[in-house]
């Protein structure tokens, strides 16, 4: 189910990141339909199949249409880290020893590889927990990273709280926890008191704070990740 796993010890505070709109400024599922030009009005999202199953579709059309691996990572790289975000990864590069990183995102597997290499932090990244993406020639295949017939907070195919669950562990005294959309509602609801959920001000997940009263944790808002930057450094020195 994850990308890839480092074996990480003496933890001491885990940082759970969301990745679309989180890390990257921008929606990777989305940006990706600039590689389709015109044609990509085509493609229209049926709520009915679900979201994974529309990037199916969309993968088919890019191999149909003839676009290549390459035009596809040039349009990748048109997405830019979010403000604050460089600076943030270079706070966890110099305290790595007592950070562990993991992603929780439901883009795929060689959308975010492309661009963690592109960003070069994929050196700081401990757990990757993403729908799986392969090629198969000219075609990119994804399927769902779980089916999640337990928890209806979330989608058919993720539950992020499942995965927060899978990545704790006892030496870990502090989590915090970077997203923005409404699928990161259900982990930042199961955070306990002393952890640290940083909604994104502007966007879904701020919005759904904001009336539910089953929080425990403390919620910072961001719209700089300066911001988290000051949160965190005093439980690092």
């Amino acid at each position: 189910k994850q990308w890839y796993q480092r074996r990480v010890r003496g933890i001491m505070i885990l940082i759970v990141f969301d990745f679309d709109h989180t890390i990257v400024d921008g929606n990777t599922d989305v940006k990706i339909l600039d590689v389709l030009g015109t044609n990509k009005d085509s493609v229209k999202y049926d709520s009915k199949i679900g979201w994974t199953e529309h990037m199916k579709t969309i993968f088919f059309e890019c191999s149909k249409y003839g676009v290549t691996k390459e035009e596809m990572v040039s349009v990748l790289k048109e997405l830019k880290l979010t403000d604050g975000m460089k600076s943030l990864f270079d706070v966890i590069r110099k305290f790595k020893s007592m950070i562990k990183v993991v992603i929780a995102s439901d883009s795929n597997t060689w959308f975010i590889e492309v661009l963690l290499d592109h960003y070069e932090i994929r050196d700081l990244i401990d757990e990757v927990h993403t729908n799986p993406a392969v090629w198969s020639g000219n075609l990119l295949e994804i399927t769902p990273y779980e089916m999640n017939t337990d928890c209806t907070r979330c989608p058919v195919n993720m539950c992020k709280s499942k995965i927060l669950g899978s990545v704790l562990s006892n030496d870990c005294f502090k989590v915090l926890y970077i997203g923005d959309g409404s699928n990161d509602l259900c982990p930042v609801i199961n955070l306990k008191d002393k952890d640290i959920a940083c909604p994104r001000e502007g966007y879904r997940l701020c919005k759904l704070l904001k009336t539910s009263e089953d929080v425990k944790c403390t919620v910072l808002q961001w719209k700089n990740a300066q911001t988290i930057i000051e949160c965190l450094v005093p439980h690092l020195e």
